[in-house]
């Protein structure tokens, strides 16, 4: 018997897929690319804070790691 439409099918849910995706771990050319465009966001005119919650990190990291950035540059 066919399932009725409207109603999700269980495959997937709790799969490898699934735990994987909670620990991802952030290369570094990851972090990289998201300092560079929290930069360019922020030279736009962006609050920091707003930055970091577009990208989905602490505002602290990101402050840290452009500070960083602009020590080396």
């Amino acid at each position: 018997m066919a399932k009725p439409r409207g109603y999700p099918d269980r495959r997937g849910m709790g799969a490898q897929s699934d735990f994987i995706s909670e620990t991802f771990v952030p290369s570094k050319q990851h972090e990289q690319e998201q300092v560079n465009r929290a930069k360019a966001l922020i030279s736009g005119g962006a609050p920091l804070l707003v930055v970091a919650r577009m990208l989905s990190v602490s505002s602290e990291w990101l402050s840290e790691q452009i500070s960083r950035t602009a020590a080396i540059d």
